[in-house]
């Protein structure tokens, strides 16, 4: 018995996936690619099934509200917010932050990637990533070749792509052809093999012509049995690993397969989110979904109204005069040509289509079109129309603020992956390594931020001059040592707000990052405490003594205390202003010099 490659299982999920409904419920059949593909062409002006040849009205339902949920829900860069959780590890995470802003978020267009993350989920109901070598990247859901229906992820994924021989060769930095990674070919022969024509949207049966030369290539991942990767008859054992192959037509026409790649994988290098989910179903119902009705039976009766109007755009005559039609060529006629009826006889047009036929056609399609605004929540005020007359603007604006709720949430949700599944898991990793490799970058810094990298950088210039200085026998005072603190904080200061920063290779390799990151203000409202913080020192500054009397007062003191808890805050964060430490009156005792300070160095 042949034991089965890895060729055929493609091939072979690949057609099931095709053609293979999963069930649901007692009447809710699913497939995913089917599912995919009617939102694609229905989004795209396209119909899904019978002629496109702009012979028949498509009224675009579904493109302006997916439209206005992507710019309700959008989610920029400057949305992520850093802030210093704990002092352990403060200068690392004050670098991580500020390579964050300045290199990483422009190097790889994390503002387009958010935008993608966003479209794919209103869209189509979820989103696939994968960990890239550079950055995350989202997968379009059309080039998946076969999945889990019922769970994305839960199984083995692969994903259908077409390279040009540049592009392929490309991939050889990637480890793609060589043998030592399980390849079968290599690069150059199999660009040598490659063809001018690509599957139509996966079907095989179907082809597109291209100019030039294309690869059809699956990259497959997940849990895969031990056969696949070494070779060794082993069905039974399963491990996640990574499959690069690839097709081609030999002379006789047979399609056969080969191995770019293959190798053992970590898990964690896909992620799949969906802001409303469906039970046992791997795609959640987006807002396409829920406008697919709307754009559906639009279609339906704009085509029907069209035939009306067609048809009631014929003149059509009738009369009892039978040789009328013999003595004149009615189709032929001029503007204001005299025709000649028999005594008696009358001449007259045929109703065809009443004009209360096309108003019921149109209320139809008013109506399609208000369910579509409820299922998007888009209505009239979001979408920009003007309020009908009476509605006061606290009427507007409150209706405006109902409309965004649900626009809020999933926007909300989307922010706490981005947040929890992306940044903790891939994007900080990624920049605290590539910040460790001794990396240069250029940083603007704010005027806290100065004073803060200042203060640093004193300190440490000043411990290493004192060191140099003891090193050759000199001595140093408390003064010396201040006057030195003095100037280089001078000299930073005077260097202006850019600076070149540079972290020594290893300088932070043990050190634990400890950096707390708010999207979108989903995590934490940084904005309100700031106010609300404000406002207590606002009331504190105002009488400072007073406040300390008033907080002897137990009643007081607890009043105080209820008031932090209430806005979000910890009485724990103000302690120390309850039992602020009395400052010692000055004595005119004579004071030697302090040697040595300690060292100050950043945590």
């Amino acid at each position: 018995m042949t034991t089965p490659s890895i060729y055929d299982f493609v091939k072979q999920q690949e057609n099931l996936f095709e053609t293979e409904d999963i069930t649901l419920g007692d009447n809710f059949s699913w497939n995913f690619r089917k599912h995919v593909q009617l939102i694609f062409h229905l989004v795209n002006g396209v119909f899904f099934t019978g002629a496109n040849d702009w012979l028949r009205p498509f009224k675009a339902v579904m493109e302006p509200m997916l439209n206005l949920s992507k710019w309700t829900e959008d989610i920029e860069v400057n949305d992520v917010v850093f802030f210093i959780e704990s002092q352990n590890g403060k200068v690392l995470s004050f670098l991580i932050k500020k390579f964050h802003d300045e290199v990483y978020t422009k190097e790889h267009d994390l503002d387009t990637l958010f935008d993608q993350i966003t479209e794919s989920d209103n869209t189509y109901g979820g989103v696939v990533l994968q960990k890239g070598v550079e950055m995350p990247e989202v997968i379009p859901l059309n080039s998946i070749a076969f999945c889990d229906q019922t769970d994305v992820l839960g199984s083995p994924i692969a994903f259908k792509h077409y390279f040009s021989p540049a592009k392929l060769r490309g991939m050889g930095k990637y480890g793609w052809g060589e043998e030592k990674n399980g390849a079968s070919i290599s690069l150059d022969e199999l660009c040598v093999l490659a063809e001018s024509s690509k599957d139509a949207s996966g079907q095989s049966d179907k082809k597109n012509q291209v100019p030039g030369k294309t690869v059809e290539v699956y990259i497959v991942r997940g849990n895969l049995p031990d056969q696949y990767l070494l070779d060794n008859d082993d069905m039974e054992y399963y491990c996640n690993q990574i499959q690069v192959i690839a097709f081609y037509v030999d002379k006789d026409g047979k399609k056969n397969g080969v191995t770019l790649y293959r190798k053992e994988e970590d898990e964690g290098n896909l992620k799949f989110f969906t802001s409303k989910e469906v039970y046992q179903r791997g795609l959640g119902r987006g807002v396409g979904e829920a406008l697919l009705p709307a754009q559906i039976w639009s279609n339906f009766l704009s085509i029907h109204k069209m035939n009306m109007l067609e048809a009631s755009s014929k003149v059509l005559l009738q009369t009892d005069d039978p040789a009328f039609h013999t003595k004149n060529n009615i189709a032929n006629m001029e503007n204001l040509e005299v025709s000649v009826l028999e005594e008696g006889k009358s001449i007259g047009q045929i109703p065809n289509v009443g004009s209360a036929n096309v108003a019921l056609m149109d209320n139809a399609l008013n109506e399609w079109l208000a369910q579509a605004q409820l299922s998007a929540a888009a209505f009239d005020p979001i979408l920009g129309k003007e309020a009908t007359s009476g509605t006061t603007f606290r009427g507007q604006e409150r209706t405006v603020a109902q409309g965004k709720g649900l626009h809020d949430q999933k926007r909300g949700k989307r922010a706490k992956f981005i947040e929890s599944q992306l940044y903790r898991d891939w994007i900080i990793p990624d920049i605290k390594k590539e910040i460790l490799k001794g990396k240069k970058f250029l940083a603007t810094l704010t005027t806290d931020e100065l004073r803060l990298v200042s203060e640093q950088m004193s300190v440490a210039l000043t411990n290493k001059r004192i060191k140099e200085m003891m090193m050759s026998g000199k001595a140093v005072t408390k003064e010396m040592q201040d006057e030195m603190t003095r100037t280089f904080r001078t000299a930073m200061i005077k260097k202006g707000d850019k600076h070149l920063t540079e972290i020594l290779k290893d300088e932070f390799k043990d050190v634990e990052i400890k950096l707390g990151i708010s999207v979108a203000g989903k995590q934490k409202d940084l904005a309100s405490m700031s106010d609300k913080l404000l406002s207590v020192f606002q009331f504190i500054f105002a009488n400072p003594a007073g406040f300390q009397q008033a907080m002897q007062i137990p009643a007081l003191a607890k009043s105080f205390e209820n008031i932090l808890e209430f806005g979000g805050m910890s009485i724990g964060d103000f302690s120390s202003l309850l039992n602020a430490p009395q400052v010692p009156a000055p004595t005119e005792t004579t004071q030697t010099p302090a040697l040595l300070p300690t060292e100050v160095v950043p945590a």
